[in-house]
This record gives C-alpha cells, sequence and structure tokens, in this order.
C-alpha cells in the first residue's frame, strides 16, 4: 500500500523532472530554497491538495484507496499574451495526465483561469489516486 508521503515524494520527483520551464521558476510547497517571483516571463507553483479515503475492498481487512489532486498554478504578467501561458498548460498537462508509478495514478486534467491586477493565472488540477 503507498502512504500519502511516499505519493507526494513521487509526484514532486514528477514534477521535477518537467522541462517546460526553468526549474528555479517553480515554487515547490514547503521549500527550504528562498523563492522571489520572477520580474517577468511565466512562473509557477506547485499545490498537493487535500484528500480522501474510500474503501476499496474487504478482505482480511479493508482496503483503503486515497484521491486527491495536484495543482500546477501558472502566472504571467497581465497584457503580455496568452500563447506562452497556454503552451506552458499543454506542456503540463501532457507531463502529468495519465501517469503512474508504482501504486500511484494520475486521472485526466482541467484548467480553471483566473485574472488579478498582478497575474493571469491558469490552475491546472490533475486528481490521481493510490491503492
Amino acid at each position: 500500500m503507498m502512504t500519502l508521503t511516499q505519493a507526494h515524494t513521487a509526484l514532486l520527483e514528477r514534477v521535477s523532472q518537467f522541462t517546460g520551464i526553468d526549474q528555479s521558476r517553480i515554487l515547490y510547497p514547503q521549500s527550504k530554497q528562498p523563492f522571489t517571483v520572477p520580474a517577468s516571463g511565466l512562473w509557477c507553483s506547485v499545490d498537493i491538495l487535500a484528500s480522501q479515503s474510500l474503501i476499496s475492498g474487504i478482505a482480511d481487512s479493508p482496503q483503503t484507496r486515497r484521491t486527491s489532486i495536484i495543482q500546477i498554478t501558472c502566472y504571467a504578467r497581465p497584457n503580455t499574451g496568452l500563447n506562452a501561458l497556454n503552451s506552458l498548460v499543454d506542456a503540463w498537462l501532457s507531463h502529468l495526465e495519465y501517469y503512474q508509478i508504482e501504486q500511484l495514478e494520475c486521472l485526466n486534467g482541467e484548467v480553471v483561469q483566473d485574472e488579478n491586477t498582478d497575474f493571469v493565472m491558469r490552475y491546472i488540477r490533475v486528481p490521481y489516486r493510490i491503492n
């Protein structure tokens, strides 16, 4: 059985293999490295959201399947065009959707857009399940 800690580690390892943006432009959760938001260009942040549990089988003891979401938020400055941002989103989806390792399986993702006075954002949400 894969634990949430093992899944978290595997997902962050997968993110660290992404080549669509320089790794120095990715803010990792609980990173001990200082991060400065770039003054120009794209950047991303990574979040692994809370999980749900369900019983997936009963044998000698209940088997638990956990589901959760990895979220990559991509940021661009307003009025700088959307082509590069949308291409980055496509690359993230290609990198994360349907990825499998051991008892971790990523599913099909979705993209939500938002903006404020500082950034245009794309939230890439890829559900995953373990066990």
